[in-house]
């Protein structure tokens, strides 16, 4: 088969890097692009046979229609999660989109990471320490063990953090639309509402789709137990930000530690330095003591980083191939 030429936008040098590490081992030819997929730069995929994107920016009609135009017969994101890109106009201009896999591990550990930062009040303690304040009063944490864990979501991410979570003795429930058989030695499912009213600790693990969409308004959001957490290493849409503020200002709620965050897409890897972001919310939230906000590291590990390269490259080899592609979701 004839060597298909591929345009890879977002990356920096450590994709570079893989993608000529791997690209001869999978038959192809890799152009790489620092900048991120834009309206303004889809022309510059023109003549390629597939482009690669990471998940930072929505992909629109009018990219898809720049790619679909311009010959490009495959689009595959690094991410796990495609709700960035229009997959049904993509499946109307007859693009095929993958998405990929990588170790579900960088997730589970700094989900658990969050977990313990934001119940053992760890931004508060780091902020007085700047100031030099010693002092520990209202710094009084809580241990795991002690607390009910609620996962919602048991996909591979979702998974892996309980199996990890077994180990801390904590007690463990779980709600998920594909409940696992293989889990039941590990977490108890239970309803939505079960769930909301009996963790003391919340760790989200969804996929953005219609459904799940602000899964945590302001009704779910009353209903959690009161003085709960929140943690959300998922994606910013399944929380109802607006409610989730209103809760932790009343006390209804004792913090949260977010990875993601409505609206982040604009706002997250891009330096924003001497600029007013127009993101209200995240002020409110990062202004919080008692929330942690961290841009969207979650998966970022060295593992990763090489799983992403490969599993999009292995993806878009088995397309072309007209092998079964597991990825493809479009």
């Amino acid at each position: 088969m004839e060597r298909k030429r591929l345009f890879a936008y977002s990356c920096g040098p450590e994709e570079r890097e893989r993608y000529a590490r791997y690209s001869e081992a999978y038959g192809f030819s890799v152009t790489c692009c620092a900048e991120r997929p834009l309206p303004e730069n889809a022309q510059l995929a023109r003549g390629y046979d597939g482009v690669m994107i990471a998940a930072a920016r929505a992909v629109d009609r009018g990219m898809i229609d720049a790619y679909c135009d311009g010959g490009v017969q495959v689009l595959s994101s690094r991410a796990i999660g495609v709700d960035n890109i229009d997959l049904d106009y993509a499946a109307r201009r007859g693009l095929a989109v993958l998405r990929n896999t990588y170790s579900a591990a960088s997730v589970a550990d700094y989900a658990i990471m969050l977990m313990l930062m934001v119940t053992r009040h760890t931004k508060a303690a780091l902020l007085r320490n700047v100031g030099q304040d010693y002092r520990y009063d209202g710094l009084r944490g809580r241990e795991l063990h002690t607390m009910t864990v609620g996962i919602a979501g048991t996909g591979n991410i979702g998974a892996a953090t309980a199996r990890h979570l077994a180990g801390f003795g904590c007690r463990l429930l779980a709600w998920s639309r594909h409940p696992r058989p293989e889990l039941e030695d590990v977490v108890t499912y239970v309803d939505f509402d079960t769930l909301l009213r009996e963790s003391d600790l919340l760790s989200l693990h969804l996929t953005a789709v219609p459904e799940t969409r602000h899964i945590l308004g302001r009704e779910a959001i009353a209903r959690m137990k009161p003085g709960a957490f929140l943690v959300n290493t998922a994606r910013g849409e399944l929380v109802d930000t607006a409610a989730l503020i209103d809760a932790l200002e009343s006390g209804h709620l004792a913090g949260a530690a977010l990875d993601v965050l409505e609206g982040d897409r604009e706002v997250y890897y891009l330096d924003h330095k001497n600029q007013v972001i127009p993101h209200r919310e995240m002020a409110i939230l990062n202004a919080m003591p008692n929330v942690i906000l961290t841009p969207h590291l979650a998966f970022w590990t060295d593992t990763v980083a090489d799983d992403m390269v490969r599993n999009a490259l292995e993806a878009v080899r088995r397309f072309f191939d007209g092998a079964d592609c597991p990825l493809r979701v479009v």
